[in-house]
C-alpha cells in the first residue's frame, strides 16, 4: 500500500504551521478558505510524487534478438524506422533488437546474413522467401535451439515457432471485395495482378485469396495471369508496362508486393481516359505519397511497430521456455488517403 505524505512534507511544500495543516487535514472549522486549498493541493501534489517512489523497478533482462529482413527498399526502410521508434522502450526492459535487411539479392546472401546474426541473438524473426535453402538454412538453426519467429510472410511450419502478420489469405479476399465492388456492373472488366515473386508465402496466399474472392463473388471480372516486379522499382515499371501494352483499357491493379514507384510511373505514362484503380501493400513513405498524390487509392496494411512488439514478446517467452500460440494474427489495416494515420 502507498505511504500518505508526511507533515514534515507538507509543512515544505506549504510553508504553513503544523497546527494549520492539522486543522485542514481533520475538516476543524476556522481556516481559511484559501488555505484549504493549498493544503489539499499540496497532499493530492504529494501522494503522486509518493506513488511515483514506490513503483517497482522494471525487471531487467538481458537479451539479444535480431530480425533479418529480405524485401523491398521501401519495406526495409520501413521496418528499420519502427525499430528506432521502439528502441528506448525495448532498452528500458533490457532488451536489444537489431533490425538488418538486404534487398534484390540470392538465397545465398540471404542465409548468410541469417546465421551471422544467428551467432550472437537469443531468438531471430525473419522476414524472407519460402525456399528450400532458407527454409534448411533455418530448420538448423532451429536445431541448434534457436528461437525462430516468421515474420510478415509465412517459412515451413517445422523450420519456425511461430508467425506473426496479417492473415495473406484474408488480406487477398479483402482486396477482391473491394475491386469487385468496383467493377461488378462492368461487363468486360480486367484486372491485373502483380506478384513480388511466389517463393514469398504472403505474396502466393494474397493472389490465391484475391482471385478465390474474384470468382466465387464476382465472376464477370477477368483477372488475368500474375506478372512478376520482383519487388523492385525498374522490374514492376517493365512489367506494369508490358501488361498495359496488352490490355490498353485495364481497370485495375492489384499489387500484393512493392515496386510502387515503378507502378505509378507506367500508369503515368499509359495514354487511358480512366486511370485503373490500384490497391497495394504496405504504409511506406513511396505509398503514401503515391495515395496522397491519388496514385493508387488502397493501401492494406499492418502497424509495423505493434509487429514487432508482438514478435519481441514471443521471442522473449520462448527464451523463458514459456508456450507460444503457432499463428498470431495482427489487424488488417485497410487505408485511403482520407484515412493515413499521422506518420508512416
Amino acid at each position: 500500500m502507498n505511504r500518505k505524505p508526511t507533515m514534515k512534507e507538507l509543512v515544505a511544500a506549504t510553508q504553513l504551521s503544523r497546527a494549520t495543516i492539522d486543522r485542514v487535514l481533520n475538516n476543524r472549522a476556522g481556516v481559511n478558505p484559501r488555505t484549504v486549498e493549498m493544503v489539499q493541493n499540496a497532499y493530492a501534489s504529494l501522494l503522486v510524487q509518493v506513488a511515483d517512489e514506490v513503483k517497482p523497478t522494471p525487471i531487467k533482462v538481458d537479451a539479444h534478438f535480431a530480425v533479418v529482413v529480405q524485401a523491398s527498399e521501401e519495406y526495409n526502410d520501413a521496418v528499420q524506422a519502427a525499430g528506432e521508434q521502439l528502441t528506448s522502450q525495448l532498452q528500458a526492459q533490457g532488451i536489444n533488437l537489431d533490425i538488418s535487411s538486404c534487398s534484390d539479392v540470392n538465397d545465398a546472401e540471404v542465409v548468410r546474413l541469417i546465421n551471422q546474426q544467428a551467432e550472437r541473438a537469443d531468438g531471430l524473426a525473419i522476414v524472407a522467401k519460402n525456399t528450400p535453402e532458407i527454409n534448411a538454412a533455418v530448420h538448423k538453426l532451429k536445431q541448434q535451439g534457436k528461437a525462430i519467429i516468421a515474420l510478415v510472410s509465412d517459412l515451413d511450419a517445422d523450420v519456425r515457432e511461430a508467425y506473426v502478420g496479417i492473415n495473406n489469405r484474408a488480406a487477398g479476399q479483402a482486396a477482391g471485395f473491394i475491386l469487385g465492388r468496383h467493377l461488378q456492373f462492368c461487363t468486360e472488366a480486367r484486372v491485373a495482378v502483380i506478384v513480388g515473386t511466389l517463393s514469398y508465402s504472403c505474396h502466393d496466399d494474397r493472389e490465391i485469396g484475391f482471385r478465390a474472392q474474384i470468382r466465387k463473388t464476382f465472376p464477370a471480372v477477368h483477372v488475368l495471369e500474375a506478372i512478376s516486379g520482383n519487388d523492385n522499382t525498374q522490374q514492376t515499371y517493365a512489367a506494369t508496362k508490358e501488361i498495359l501494352r496488352h490490355h490498353p483499357d485495364l481497370q485495375a491493379i492489384y499489387n500484393v508486393a512493392g515496386g510502387n514507384e515503378g507502378l505509378s510511373q507506367a500508369l503515368d505514362e499509359h495514354a487511358a481516359a480512366i486511370r485503373p484503380i490500384v490497391i497495394t501493400h504496405e504504409v511506406n513513405k513511396v505509398t503514401e505519397n503515391l495515395l496522397l498524390s491519388e496514385k493508387i487509392d488502397y493501401v492494406i496494411s499492418q502497424d509495423i511497430p505493434q509487429l514487432l512488439t508482438e514478435t519481441v514478446n514471443k521471442l522473449m517467452a520462448l527464451k523463458q521456455q514459456q508456450p507460444v500460440t503457432a499463428h498470431a494474427y495482427l489487424p488488417i489495416e485497410i487505408l485511403t488517403r482520407f484515412t493515413l494515420p499521422t506518420s508512416a
